[in-house]
C-alpha cells in the first residue's frame, strides 16, 4: 500500500515510466563536414526513442528552423523557406535533411530536435558545424630563374595557387625539406576568395646538393579536402658530368681482342 498521497504516487510513476521510455543518444553528423561550394550535403540526425513514439523531428541553421518531419501528418515533412537553403524534400525524411547547392552563407551551426510524443514530452538537441569552401581551379605553379645553381646561390622562386576559400596554404620544400610556408589568415581574410602567393630567397649550401640534384616542391593545401603539388627540378652546376669517351680510348682493343689477333697471326705463321 502507497503510504505516499494519490498525487505523489502518480508523480512517481511518471518519473518512473519517463526512464522506461527515455529519449537518448541524439546525434548530428554532417556528411560531408567540408562541403565544396555549389555540392550537396546530407545532415544526418540519428537517435533513440527507447520505446517512445516520435513526436517531430526539427532542423535549424542557426536559429531559423528550415526542416520538419512529424510522422501524424500529411504530409509528413515540412519546408520553411529560408534564403540559400535548399532542402531536397525526396531524398529527406526522419533521420535526415539533405542539402543542395550549398553556398558560402551556410558555413556555421546546425542542429536537429528531437520530441517523444509522450507525457512528459522529452526533447533532445544535437549540434555540428559545416564548412563550405571553394577549391582552386588549377594546380599551383612554381617559377625561378633558370640558370645553373652553385654553392653560394641564392634560390629565388615564387608558387602562386588560383583563388579559393579559404585561400591554399603553400609550403616550399627542397629535396623533401620544408625550406617554407604561407602565415595563417586571419579570420576575416579567410572569408574572402584569395590567390595565394608565397616567395621563396633562400641561400644554398654544400648539403643542399648532397643527393646530386635539386628538386622544388611546391605543395598547396586547402580545408585538409585539398591537397596539390608542382615539382620542378632546378639546374645546378653539380650536377653529375658525363665521362668523355676520346678517340684514343676508342681505338683502344680490349684485352680478349688483342689476344685473338695475336692467336690468329701465330695461326697464320704456322699454316704458311
Amino acid at each position: 500500500m502507497c503510504k505516499m498521497t494519490l498525487y505523489q504516487c502518480l508523480f512517481v510513476l511518471v518519473i518512473l515510466l519517463k526512464d522506461v521510455f527515455a529519449l537518448k543518444d541524439v546525434v548530428l553528423t554532417i556528411r560531408p563536414e567540408v562541403v565544396e561550394r555549389g555540392s550537396f550535403a546530407t545532415l544526418i540526425c540519428s537517435y533513440d526513442l527507447e520505446g517512445a513514439t516520435l513526436y517531430y523531428v526539427k532542423w535549424y541553421r542557426g536559429m531559423h528552423e528550415f526542416y520538419r518531419y512529424t510522422p501524424s501528418e500529411r504530409p509528413t515533412t515540412k519546408i520553411f523557406p529560408i534564403d540559400t537553403i535548399n532542402v531536397d524534400v525526396y531524398r529527406s525524411n526522419a533521420t535526415q535533411a539533405v542539402l543542395t547547392d550549398i553556398d558560402f552563407k551556410l558555413s556555421g551551426n546546425f542542429s536537429c530536435e528531437v520530441t517523444t510524443d509522450e507525457e512528459p514530452a522529452s526533447t533532445e538537441t544535437a549540434v555540428q558545424s559545416m564548412l563550405v569552401v571553394q577549391l582552386p581551379e588549377f594546380f599551383p605553379t612554381i617559377s625561378v630563374g633558370r640558370d645553373p645553381l652553385d654553392y653560394g646561390d641564392v634560390l629565388r622562386a615564387n608558387c602562386t595557387s588560383p583563388p579559393a576559400r579559404p585561400a591554399a596554404k603553400l609550403k616550399f620544400f627542397l629535396n623533401d625539406l620544408l625550406v617554407a610556408s604561407t602565415p595563417p589568415l586571419s579570420p576575416r581574410r579567410s572569408q574572402e576568395v584569395l590567390w595565394s602567393d608565397l616567395n621563396l630567397e633562400l641561400p644554398l649550401h654544400e648539403y643542399h646538393f648532397m643527393q646530386g640534384k635539386l628538386v622544388l616542391r611546391c605543395v598547396a593545401q586547402v580545408a585538409g579536402i585539398y591537397h596539390e603539388e608542382a615539382v620542378l627540378v632546378l639546374p645546378s652546376l653539380r650536377d653529375p658530368v658525363p665521362a668523355k669517351v676520346s678517340a684514343d680510348d676508342s681505338a683502344r682493343l680490349a684485352p680478349g681482342e688483342l689476344i685473338l689477333q695475336v692467336l690468329f697471326v701465330l695461326i697464320a705463321g704456322v699454316l704458311y
